[in-house]
């Protein structure tokens, strides 16, 4: 996904500033100057174009945002609007997809440096941290792996570009969406997924405490299992 592809997450009418000199692009009038003609989005933009105020890359362009707004839905609309536009013109009728599910963000709350949360697709269920500085990730391409500790422990994420947001650190948690019965089956999942990646930890039994009876290992409440979606393939460490 490039930066200047139709997956930008902005509406086609959007007039996104740079966030580093405040310049503005506006589609209507495009940048002739650039071999941008008028009537281009700022998702269309080829990859060459950058900031004309400063030079700036394109996923430093953010959306202004009314006062009082907050960066997390912002970002989470943005995020999910880049899916859906990719369900409804390239996934269609693709054999890997679920049919009986569609593009929804789950449980995205702030952390460390920005947001974490899932997405729930017809082709995939993900863990996505959206960085809160979009030039975070930059120098990861596609595919590149790198480290986050959550409180559960350090996993290894995959670096995904996604226009304007920058570039994404993603866990996939699903090896088959085929699994799912239906929209609420795999809300149900990535709310569990997501439990399991922020939980912290079990304290470690006190020195020269006795070990724990039979009866009262009995008693502890049982840890779900994720076997059955085949969550967490791989990426912790």
């Amino acid at each position: 996904m490039t930066p200047g592809g139709p997956e930008a997450g902005f509406a086609a009418d959007a007039r996104p500033a740079c966030g580093s000199c405040g310049a503005v692009y506006d589609p209507a009038a495009g940048d002739p100057g650039r071999e941008v003609p008028p009537g281009t989005p700022f998702g269309s933009l080829p990859d060459y174009w950058r900031c004309p105020g400063c030079g700036g890359p394109q996923h430093g362009f953010t959306v202004l945002e009314p006062p009082g707004a907050d960066p997390m839905d912002a970002r989470v609309a943005a995020l999910t609007a880049s899916y859906r536009l990719i369900a409804e013109r390239d996934m269609i009728g693709v054999p890997i997809c679920n049919a009986a599910l569609s593009v929804e963000p789950v449980g995205f709350r702030p952390y460390g440096p920005g947001w974490i949360g899932c997405v729930i697709a017809p082709w995939f269920l993900n863990a996505v941290l959206i960085p809160g500085d979009p030039a975070l990730w930059s120098a990861l391409r596609d595919g590149d792996k790198t480290e986050v500790a959550l409180p559960s422990g350090a996993y290894r994420f995959t670096a995904a570009r996604l226009g304007v947001l920058g570039t994404l650190a993603v866990i996939p948690l699903a090896s088959a969406m085929n699994v799912f019965a239906d929209q609420e089956d795999a809300r149900a999942a990535a709310l569990l997924a997501l439990d399991q990646l922020m939980r912290e930890p079990e304290p470690a039994p006190h020195p020269g405490k006795p070990p724990a009876t039979p009866a009262e290992n009995d008693a502890e409440p049982a840890k779900p299992a994720l076997s059955r979606r085949s969550l967490f393939g791989g990426g912790r460490r």
